[in-house]
């Protein structure tokens, strides 16, 4: 229960402060300002989990089963992502500042909200090793600390200009001291000047045991991602502000699903690699915090929705109280396809997992193209609701096939006396299973 508290207090903080900074924002700028930083948050974000390349859970699954090698695989995975952020900065900025139809501000902008984003994203995967060893008080601390300076930069940005020149560099000096203290901290515990000596082969070997990871976490994400761009695409700027406003403040319970996975996805993966027998009663335990969790933040944002749109947002963004059911909806099938989610990762079956994501991901995304014209933002919830219900059934039927094909592997293999007897009353076809 310590490790659940300590990871709750870190992920209060890192969303409290996320979220409450975004929706002032989102008040003070508008919507049509508050659609370009919706905007440009959304690719900056997408960029930056192209290029974690699914290291960060691929090294909590490794640092889960293995501690030991806890040195090799974050001084492998930080020296991977950084081969594939710098041509990504080399080719973006250029196309951000000299080919995109922007304003010369919201061209600088886009660009800052691009290099936080990605130094966040280091910040990220720096911290995973503490959670993989169960060293959850370190996190805490950065988190807390670097949040702190999060809120206060942002809040002077809009309090003393509330431009966008000001907001994109608040948001990059603030994600590079949450970057810099993180691998301060790790410095501490791992030698980082391993990251400078690993060879072409380890990084070879890092890219492809994480490509599964790196399919799955980018399919998942990306698709997490395009109701923003679609709306922004078929509905305007305008529309996609007063939908980021609401999809925002559902954002806030998605660290939650993190936490969570932070906690269960080394403990499964140590259970699985030990052939421990209470590895499936412990899968149940995980789908059960998930559910709750769920059913939980969907019946917040059912009732406290239209409270939020009418007394803090204001009349702007009035078109929000038509979706908050379909939101509460969409939260809770998200909670419930992340809770097989985690165990699919634990279980190390990438395969599935990839197949789920793009199977519902087409399935949303041909749907926005076709309900989104003719119903506006009130559709998108509703497709995406309808998307994690179909990630959510690929995912549960192959978790409970992954489980009955490990329980009859186990069966099979205990010797012929500790099988248990067979009453002498059964006749030779019923002994047969006939």
């Amino acid at each position: 229960m310590r490790d659940h508290a300590l990871m709750g207090v870190t992920t209060a903080a890192r969303t409290a402060v996320a979220l409450g900074t975004l929706l002032i924002l989102a008040r003070t700028l508008g919507p049509s300002d508050f659609g370009f930083v919706s905007i440009a948050i959304t690719w900056s974000a997408i960029v930056a989990l192209v290029t974690d390349y699914g290291f960060g859970m691929r090294a909590l699954r490794d640092i889960g089963a293995e501690r030991e090698r806890a040195g090799y695989v974050m001084s492998a995975s930080l020296a991977a992502k950084t081969l594939l952020v710098i041509p990504a900065c080399l080719i973006l900025i250029p196309l951000i500042l000299l080919v995109l139809h922007l304003q010369p501000d919201e061209r600088l902008t886009a660009v800052m909200f691009l290099l936080g984003s990605l130094a966040f994203s280091y910040g990220d995967l720096s911290l995973t090793v503490f959670r993989s060893i169960g060293q959850f008080h370190r996190e805490t601390k950065i988190v807390v600390l670097t949040a702190i300076v999060h809120f206060v930069l942002l809040g002077l940005a809009i309090w003393l200009s509330n431009d966008l020149l000001s907001i994109g560099l608040a948001f990059l000096v603030s994600r590079t001291v949450y970057a810099l203290c993180a691998l301060f901290a790790l410095s501490r515990i791992l030698e980082l000047k391993g990251i400078l000596r690993n060879s072409w082969k380890d990084l070879k070997e890092r890219f492809r045991t994480s490509t599964s990871f790196a399919i799955d976490s980018g399919a998942t994400n990306i698709f997490a991602q395009l109701d923003v761009i679609l709306v922004n695409h078929l509905a305007g700027r305008e529309a996609a502000g007063i939908y980021f406003a609401g999809a925002r403040l559902l954002q806030g319970a998605v660290p939650f699903t993190v936490l969570l996975a932070s906690i269960h996805i080394p403990r499964l993966a140590h259970q699985l690699h030990n052939k421990n027998l209470m590895a499936s009663s412990y899968s149940m335990r995980i789908l059960g915090e998930y559910m709750i969790l769920g059913v939980l933040f969907a019946l917040g944002f059912y009732f406290i929705g239209p409270l939020f749109t009418d007394h803090f947002l204001g009349p702007d963004y009035i078109e929000l109280n038509a979706l908050w059911l379909a939101f509460a909806c969409f939260t809770a099938t998200r909670f419930l396809a992340a809770g097989f989610g985690v165990q699919l990762i634990a279980l190390g079956t990438g395969f599935l997992r990839t197949f789920g994501i793009i199977t519902s991901g087409i399935v949303t995304v041909i749907c926005y193209w076709i309900f989104i014209p003719a119903y506006g933002i009130a559709a998108a919830p509703w497709v995406s609701t309808l998307g994690m219900t179909i990630l959510s059934v690929i995912y549960g039927h192959g978790v409970y096939n992954i489980f009955q094909r490990i329980r009859r592997s186990k069966k099979a293999s205990q010797p012929a006396s500790d099988q248990p007897e067979m009453p002498a009353s059964l006749s030779l076809n019923e002994k047969a299973g006939i």
